[in-house]
Order: C-alpha cells, then sequence, then structure tokens
C-alpha cells in the first residue's frame, strides 16, 4: 500500500499554499459539498481543463475547510518528473490504475479522476467545455465494482487559467499519441495563471441502476457532467469575460483567517 502513503504534515502547508493562491488570485468558490457523501467513499468525476488547478483548489479547500481528504487518480506521466511526482504524492494522489484506485474506494476514500484525460485537456478550442471521453469505461467499471456512487464535479473557468493556442493541432496530438507526453505550448502570467474567477461546482450523485451495464452507466454520468457545464459556463469562453467576473468581486487579502 505504498503508493497510497502521504506525509500529514507536508501536505498541511501544500493544502495552505494552494488555497490561499486559489482564493486571492482567482477567488475560488466551492459550491456543493451538500452533494459529497459523509459515511460512504464515492469516486467524484471531473472535467479535465488544460491546465486543472481547479482540482488543485478543490482538494485543498475540502481539506482544509472541511476536513475531506479527497484521493486523486493522477496521469502517470506526472509520476516520471520528480518534482511533480513529488508534489503529487503529497497531496495523496496516485497513478490512475484500476487496482489502487479500486483499494481506496474499499478502505472508504473519496476519489477523483478525469476519465477524460490529458486528451480532453489538449482537445482544442473548438472542444473546450466539451465532456471528451471516447469509449472510456474504465471509471463506470471501477465504480460498478466498488459499489459506490459517480459524482459530476465541474470547475467553471477552468479553461480561462491558461491558453493553448496550438492545442487541437494535429502534429501535436500525433506527438501525443506517440509519447503520452502533453507537449503543447501552455501561456499564462509567466508561471502563475490568468487571475479569472473559478468556480467548482459539485453534481448530485447518480447510482448504479438495477441491471446497468458499464457503458450505459458511463453515458448517464457523461450527461449529467455536461449538463453542469452547461448550466454554469454560460455562454462561449472567453477569457475577457472570466477576468472581468474576477474584477467585479471583491479581491480577498491573506488575513490570519483566511490563512
Amino acid at each position: 500500500m505504498a503508493d497510497m502513503e502521504h506525509d500529514p504534515l507536508v501536505l498541511d502547508a501544500v493544502a495552505g499554499a494552494v488555497d490561499r493562491v486559489g482564493r486571492v488570485w482567482n477567488g475560488y468558490e466551492l459550491r456543493g459539498v451538500e452533494h459529497i457523501p459523509q459515511d460512504q467513499p464515492a469516486l467524484l468525476v471531473v472535467y479535465h481543463g488544460l491546465v486543472p488547478l481547479d482540482c488543485w483548489y478543490l482538494i485543498a479547500r475540502l481539506y482544509r475547510e472541511h476536513g475531506i481528504h479527497l484521493r486523486a487518480l493522477a496521469d502517470r506521466w506526472l509520476f516520471r518528473a520528480p518534482g511533480l511526482a513529488r508534489l503529487c504524492r503529497t497531496a495523496g494522489a496516485i497513478p490512475a490504475e484500476p487496482g489502487a484506485a479500486l483499494r481506496l474506494l474499499r478502505a472508504g476514500h473519496l476519489v477523483i479522476v478525469a476519465p477524460g484525460g490529458v486528451r480532453e485537456a489538449i482537445s482544442g478550442r473548438s472542444r473546450r467545455y466539451r465532456v471528451t471521453w471516447g469509449q472510456r469505461l474504465g471509471f463506470a467499471r471501477l465504480a460498478l465494482e466498488a459499489d459506490v456512487p459517480l459524482i459530476p464535479v465541474f470547475g467553471e473557468g477552468v479553461e480561462e487559467l491558461y491558453r493553448a493556442p496550438l492545442a487541437g493541432w494535429a502534429p501535436l496530438d500525433a506527438l501525443y499519441e506517440q509519447t503520452r507526453l502533453p507537449l503543447v505550448p501552455v501561456v499564462g502570467l509567466g508561471a502563475l495563471p490568468f487571475p479569472v474567477r473559478v468556480r467548482t461546482w459539485i453534481g448530485e450523485p447518480l447510482y448504479a441502476r438495477d441491471t446497468e451495464g458499464p457503458g450505459a452507466l458511463r453515458d448517464r454520468v457523461e450527461a449529467s457532467l455536461q449538463a453542469l457545464i452547461d448550466e454554469h459556463q454560460a455562454g462561449s469562453p472567453r477569457l475577457l469575460r472570466g477576468l472581468v467576473d474576477r474584477w467585479r468581486s471583491p479581491w480577498v487579502p491573506c488575513t490570519e483567517e483566511a490563512l
């Protein structure tokens, strides 16, 4: 079970730093926490933005304000980069492998997964805020085997945090298929994201129906997640809209209470 170990002391520090960035820079808000079960494991299913900072903000906020340690299934390439690997493991993330994920769920953990993965993240402008799962069934099979509900999760504004003008370009897509590395140039304010408003919306849990197979369950979760996106990401994605939304709201100082 070594792949599930993490350092609580380091996690406290990392979660605090991430939550402060989200709170001050992106005015991060979390809605729908009441939909997370209090007494059973569940699989949270999230839309994968270009750079999924919304997931980091979510994990940090749940940990600091609600005492919930959400475990993430992360792409294997993250664990091949020394700095990123340590950061991911500190937060309790594990490589996205069905066996490890099943052990987490059976141990009573809440787990978050982005079925679209890197393909969804770098699908390009025409696919922003469109669920791109293809025929992936692993997460649905996992939920059925573990007998846990699936909860759709969406980070409003996630695609405005960074931009990748070449995402969706055929040569880069082909390069990803060969290397499984997201070799797409990303633009922000240097290393910082654009200061756009980010809100995470947690939808209502979905439970498998009697005799429902993984394909039907996947389709139902996909439709629920897309409906959540359509409801809260009004209009076409625009960086300017996200910036204006953030600037209209008061900036939160790093007071002792916010820390």
